[in-house]
């Protein structure tokens, strides 16, 4: 792992250019590897998406409440949970980068999602219209998973690269 950019570049440069090596592999790398964009052949790579990283929501109100947010903003959320009973409700999520609250409410849920799904998008690596088009989350209200992907967002993206 390199301080800045340029180390990183030298680091890669440096096993790219030993003589009488012909393969180099190199595991749990971040999705966004910026050594793609780095390389004139970057085809060349290839590249095998796997994770390393799974949580689980035992308390989603405490979960929901206890992280920051990139972007200031309120959804009101159904959490199903077939797993963990005490986590299915009706939640309203205030949030921003200062902070959040979460509540239970009687409001009309803008978004319907399960634990599990809400869990993986929950680091910030997994966007709710993704969810969406594969069928594990549903919009009630148009804009609602708009926002909530503008509030979960996190920048760098998750990464874990140690296997535990």
């Amino acid at each position: 792992m390199a301080v800045t950019t340029e180390a990183y570049a030298a680091l890669w440069r440096l096993c790219f250019d030993m003589d009488l090596v012909g393969t180099i592999e190199s595991w749990g790398r971040p999705a966004e590897e910026p050594l793609f964009h780095m390389l004139a052949h970057p085809r060349a790579l290839r590249f095998r998406l796997g994770d390393a990283l799974w949580i689980r929501l035992v308390d989603v109100p405490a979960a929901l409440a206890g992280r920051k947010y990139s972007a200031e903003g309120k959804v009101t959320l159904e959490v199903r949970d077939s797993f963990c009973s005490w986590n299915e409700g009706r939640f309203e999520l205030e949030g921003g980068p200062q902070g959040a609250e979460c509540r239970p409410t009687r409001k009309t849920a803008e978004m319907i999602v399960d634990a599990a799904d809400l869990a993986a998008a929950y680091l910030g690596g997994t966007r709710f219209r993704t969810l969406r088009r594969a069928s594990r989350a549903v919009e009630v209200v148009p804009g609602a998973l708009a926002r909530a992907d503008a509030m979960f967002a996190w920048d760098p993206p998750p990464w874990c690269s140690q296997v535990f």
